[in-house]
């Protein structure tokens, strides 16, 4: 039995969990699925792949490899095969994953993979929510003057309103208050 963080495992359940997880996380799917979640995260180029992907990998293949079905494991070949693929589609594989691309098979899924580059927020722009949802996409800042929902009372008396961010300066005002003895 070992702990980690006040729980009690024991080896066995420990060790068959971490290679299930490993085994999840190394195959194609579980990444570009993790890439697709999170890819605001992560400074990708958006790519949508052409109607006739699978027509033109098949032809550099042809041409590369003489067979549209391969295993690829030699080195110059992967790589004069991926980069005809990124002068054909203007989107390469991230080093990151390289390792994966074993198969031509690999490589037909990579590219036939949508990338959208967008955050959540504006993800949520494109689509037509339910009547009970509303999103305010530019937030409202106090300021007493300008305030009309509550008549210029603050819910944080005696508390400034700083706007730090040169660009957000432009575009909102901040206030001091006044002490309690003005």
């Amino acid at each position: 039995m070992s702990s980690i963080d006040g729980f009690c495992y024991s080896n066995n359940s420990m060790a068959t969990g971490l290679y299930q997880a490993r085994r999840f996380a190394s195959t194609i799917e579980s990444v570009a699925k993790s890439l697709r979640d999170k890819s605001y995260l992560r400074p990708n180029k958006p790519y949508t792949p052409p109607a006739d992907v699978e027509q033109k990998l098949n032809s550099i293949f042809e041409s590369q490899l003489g067979s549209n079905s391969a295993q690829i494991s030699n080195g110059r070949i992967k790589f004069k095969v991926l980069s005809a693929c990124f002068k054909e589609f203007n989107h390469g594989i991230p080093n990151s994953r390289l390792h994966e691309i074993t198969t031509t098979d690999d490589i037909k899924n990579f590219y036939l993979q949508e990338i959208d580059a967008r955050v959540p927020l504006e993800k949520f722009k494109s689509i037509e929510l339910p009547p009970n949802v509303s999103i305010q996409y530019d937030y409202h800042r106090f300021h007493p003057e300008t305030d009309t929902m509550s008549g210029g009372v603050s819910a944080f008396p005696r508390r400034s309103t700083i706007v730090t961010g040169l660009s957000y300066k432009k575009k909102y005002a901040g206030y001091t208050s006044k002490p309690i003895w003005h």
